[in-house]
């Protein structure tokens, strides 16, 4: 919490869309990069559901809903909502007040009810958690974390993606650099969140989850921050502040560091933190998270205005402008979402009507975030949401909604919207809940934000499909539903209309590369069973050292092995290991009992070893087949052996029975 004082700053970040209750059973939500793909640009609700002695205690009205519409139609799609639970629970039990519990679903809802995606936190709240990050506190501390969070978590449960949390704000001992004492406490507290949202199920169990660096300072993080271990992979979003300089975006002096970046006025400029510092903080933090799968919210900045008149009032203001739209532009080119802190009193957006009080800023970050704002009028948001196990397009007239999960789209208001479901070939369409019902079209009005389900079932046939999954690199992909769980490559077939999600996993000393096939993206690869399927998932070697993969795949009806030197392919059925470039990789191929090999095929020929050098991908097919005896006999393995031998060995005894000399004893 930032009170800027008279400033127009704005705290940046919370999730822009729908939060919908799920029809039925929990759903695996999107990954946190697919989440933080859909943000656009971030709002704080500051200085409002985080104020000590009440939501209008520090100056603000009510949060309504013609407010969180002026959001959305500024151009915004995420809002952050700093909220306090401490003031609002028993000192005792924990037990957060059920009316307090209830105006904050409420605001909730209103945020998600215009489309918004949502970031839901402890912020300050009496300083009981942000101010205490020693061992002598830590036991206490987690002792409330798990209890908050569990209730906050339970109440919000059937919530989609559209929900994230985010665990603290800005925890710190004082504004030092941390010792190894606070560090290991501030990251426990994360700990404490992420395990406590887990345990409640549902949706929480993958839920997108906010976890911050210590004190939100990006230099603190990037030299000593760990991400909690998580019980669902590839789902924490790391979260930082930018304040620098705070002589520029926070004091309150009227003669001190008046402008900010090289177009303005050196005189009364800051000495620190110019355009090239913005560009090499935001890029430490692209290479150390966000090129590593791990999406940042940068969760509040801002500058405040100054009360100064004629040409430097001119001046500042436009400085002001710059700062945030460099800002905005920064953040983009390297991967990060931000949040404007926006404390109400002079914000961006005026609390009270909805409609923008500074333009010039709000221009400036939409600028640099490249984001359009929606036409000016008033328009609602239709969500539609698929369940079932089987699968399924819809599709929207006028055009607008066009998914096979979940998706939104907003329309004007009094606008008739007509959807129609689409199967695909292998399910049936069960119907429409909520705003609709029946198997026909579904048409709706809308005079409001609308909630539509789409239910597909698999159609009962027993057809399953085969998902071929090929590994590149050092690593492991695994499967939900179960079925898929390999390190060197793998095939599983599940029914027709199942929809199953792949995770990837990189061993040590390798990065997750990518998807590709039926897949794209460093996320979970969720792929429909409406036909075979086939994925790649490459591994890369955190060295840098290009790798090619060696595929071999076994061909024949007999049996064998292919080894292969330097170690990394041992297999029966067909594998795939990776080499460094130019490594010469030699293939042994050793036959069952009763089969026999028969040949190389594709990168190499002949009976012999297959040497083969990784200058690129290779392909190599070994064939084995059985041994066929030769007097036609229907035995086959071991047994076409004996039957070869039968013939020598009853002549042998019969020559000695009819001999009527004994054998010579020598």
């Amino acid at each position: 919490m930032k009170n800027l004082g008279g400033l127009a700053a704005s705290k940046l970040l919370s999730m822009v869309a729908l939060l919908v209750p799920v029809a039925a059973g929990a759903q695996s939500l999107p990954s946190s990069s697919q989440v933080a793909d859909k943000i656009a640009v971030g709002f704080n609700i500051g200085n409002t559901l985080e104020a000590t002695g009440g939501e209008k205690a520090w100056g603000n009205p009510l949060i309504a809903q013609k407010f969180i519409d002026g959001v959305k139609a500024a151009g915004f799609n995420a809002v952050r909502i700093p909220c306090a639970w401490d003031a609002n629970a028993d000192a005792n039990t924990h037990q957060i007040n059920a009316a307090w519990m209830a105006r904050v679903k409420e605001v909730v809802d209103l945020c998600v009810n215009d489309g918004l995606y949502v970031v839901l936190n402890i912020h300050w709240d009496g300083g009981w958690l942000e101010n205490h990050v020693t061992n002598a506190d830590q036991a206490k501390v987690n002792e409330k974390q798990k209890s908050y969070w569990t209730q906050i978590a339970t109440t919000f449960k059937g919530y989609d993606e559209h929900l994230l949390f985010a665990g603290t704000n800005e925890v710190h001992q004082d504004y030092n650099a941390p010792s190894s004492e606070n560090l290991t406490v501030q990251q426990s507290y994360n700990q404490t969140f992420v395990d406590a949202v887990r345990a409640t199920g549902g949706n929480n169990a993958t839920r997108p989850l906010v976890v911050q660096t210590y004190n939100t300072n990006i230099d603190y993080g990037l030299a000593s921050f760990t991400l909690p271990k998580d019980t669902a992979a590839n789902r924490l979003i790391v979260e930082v502040h930018f304040y620098d300089p705070w002589g520029f975006t926070g004091s309150e002096d009227s003669n001190a560091c008046l402008y900010w970046g090289s177009p303005y006025p050196a005189q009364s400029a800051c000495s620190w933190a110019q355009e090239s510092y913005v560009d090499s903080q935001f890029s430490k933090v692209k290479a150390k998270w966000v090129s590593q799968g791990i999406p940042v919210i940068i969760g509040e900045y801002g500058a405040g205005r100054r009360s100064l008149s004629g040409q430097q009032l001119n001046d500042h203001l436009a400085s002001r402008r710059y700062y945030h739209k460099y800002l905005n532009t920064a953040a983009k080119t390297n991967g990060i979402k931000t949040f404007l802190w926006d404390i109400g009193v002079n914000g961006v957006i005026d609390r009270n009507t909805g409609s923008v009080a500074d333009q010039g800023t709000v221009e400036a970050i939409l600028q640099g975030a490249g984001v359009t704002p929606s036409p000016v009028g008033t328009s609602y948001a239709l969500t539609v949401t698929r369940a079932g196990a089987g699968s399924g397009t819809v599709s929207s007239s006028p055009s607008g909604i066009a998914c096979g999960s979940t998706c939104s789209a907003s329309f004007s208001a009094g606008t008739s919207v007509t959807l129609t479901a689409t199967t695909d070939g292998v399910s049936t369409f069960a119907g429409w809940s909520g705003a609709c019902s029946g198997t026909g079209t579904c048409t709706v009005t809308m005079n409001a934000t609308q909630s539509v389900t789409a239910t597909f079932n698999p159609t009962s046939t027993g057809t399953t499909y085969p998902l071929v999954v090929t590994k590149v690199g050092a690593g492991t992909v695994t499967s939900s539903p179960s079925g898929v769980s390999c390190g060197e490559g793998c095939t599983a077939s599940f029914p027709a209309g199942t929809t199953v999600t792949l995770s990837a996993t990189a061993d040590n000393g390798s990065t997750f590369g990518g998807w590709s096939g039926a897949c794209s993206g460093t996320g979970t690869c969720a792929v429909t069973m409406n036909a075979a399927q086939s994925v790649t998932a490459t591994f890369n070697h955190a060295s840098g050292v290009t790798t090619y993969p060696l595929v071999i795949t076994k061909a024949g009806a007999g049996g064998g092995t292919v080894t292969s030197a330097p170690s990394g392919a041992s297999c029966r059925e067909g594998c795939t290991a990776s080499f460094p470039a130019g490594t010469s990789v030699t293939l042994t191929a050793i036959a069952d009992r009763g089969s026999t090999f028969g040949g190389w095929s594709g990168a190499c020929s002949g009976t012999g070893t297959c040497t083969v050098t990784m200058n690129a991908a290779q392909n190599v097919t070994a064939k084995f087949a059985t041994i066929v005896p030769s007097a036609g006999c229907a035995t086959s393995g071991s047994d076409a052996g004996l039957a070869l031998l039968l013939p020598s060995l009853a002549a042998f005894l019969l020559g000695r029975r009819r001999s009527a000399t004994p054998p010579a004893r020598g």
